[in-house]
């Protein structure tokens, strides 16, 4: 279900978004979809720390950071803020191995409803503000490597 909703909003994001709900969508279905294909084979999921999926969190972390610092919007600090939260699961249980299965896999994915939500409201509130005024600055700092 949740890659259906990821890819509705990152579609959305894609079709009626800025540049950086585009790129951010674009990051955020990228990301899904490899950690999809990076995960274990169920029986052993969560048990140890997930390598595959830290790697792909913190790329994302990475390119949500970058978005956050030159987009014009506030948006992307709370997905990047929440997305932290969920990175933060990998640390938790690298520090203490003890850490529940089921505590890590809720750690790690429960935040991603709220980030594809985020992306969505970021995405309309973007395209309210092209009705209403007409335009939209994508970046706060007109770079040429970001338009």
């Amino acid at each position: 279900m949740f890659y259906a909703i990821q890819i509705g909003a990152s579609g959305y994001a894609l079709w009626r978004g800025g540049a950086p709900e585009r790129l951010t969508g674009l990051a955020l279905l990228i990301a899904a979809v490899s950690t999809g294909l990076l995960q274990r084979d169920f029986p052993s999921l969560f048990s140890g720390v997930e390598v595959g999926v830290m790697v792909v969190d913190v790329l994302l972390l990475l390119a949500m950071i970058g978005i956050t610092l030159r987009a014009d919007r506030f948006w992307p600090a709370w997905i990047t803020a929440l997305h932290a939260l969920g990175s933060g699961a990998h640390l938790a249980k690298a520090i203490s191995p003890e850490v529940i299965r089921l505590v890590y896999a809720v750690l790690a994915a429960a935040w991603s409803y709220p980030i594809v939500l985020v992306l969505v409201i970021g995405t309309m509130r973007h395209s309210q503000r092209i009705r209403t005024r007409g335009w939209d600055l994508d970046w706060s700092r007109q770079d040429p490597t970001f338009g």
